[in-house]
């Protein structure tokens, strides 16, 4: 993802110093690099060996870089966010694990096909809010996606007494 829509998106997600958020799926730390400038603790989450390490190099104090796997890796257990451009085939496995029964996910913003942000905002996750982000063209990606993408919001909703 470019630079410039990298930016964008964090800075939509409202991410800030007191917040732990989680990059799925971080690559060569497009999210995680700007987060990290908020302030926020990171942990970047990366399969693959080569880019775990070079991020490794890239980040700041306070950036943990994590190599697994964003379907097995443990969730924290206390209240956090998600910024992320996670792979796109696992990305449906990957909400229903994250709005799963027993995590604490406050928030999270995931750059998805828009054709699956549809889907969520018409049938969100049990639990969750649904709204549309940010529209995120095929151009600000290299290699491009062949159709564009969005940022799918998700909230926890307020739970009832």
């Amino acid at each position: 993802m470019s630079p410039g829509w990298a930016r964008r998106i964090v800075a939509s997600a409202g991410a800030g110093s007191d917040d732990l958020v989680l990059d799925l799926g971080a690559g060569r730390g497009a999210l995680t690099l700007p987060l990290a400038a908020l302030g926020a603790h990171v942990v970047a989450v990366e399969l693959h060996a080569g880019r775990a390490a070079q991020l490794r190099g890239r980040v700041p104090d306070g950036v943990t870089v994590v190599e697994g796997d964003v379907l097995r890796i443990p969730l924290p257990r206390r209240a956090y966010r998600v910024v992320a451009n996670p792979p796109y085939d696992v990305a449906a496995a990957l909400v229903r694990r994250l709005t799963g029964r027993g995590s604490a996910l406050m928030r999270g913003d995931l750059v998805l096909p828009r054709w699956q942000v549809n889907r969520y905002l018409a049938d969100p996750p049990r639990g969750f809010t649904a709204q549309l982000g940010r529209h995120v063209p095929a151009s600000a990606f290299r290699p491009p996606p062949r159709n564009d993408s969005a940022v799918l919001v998700l909230r926890r909703r307020p739970r009832r007494c």
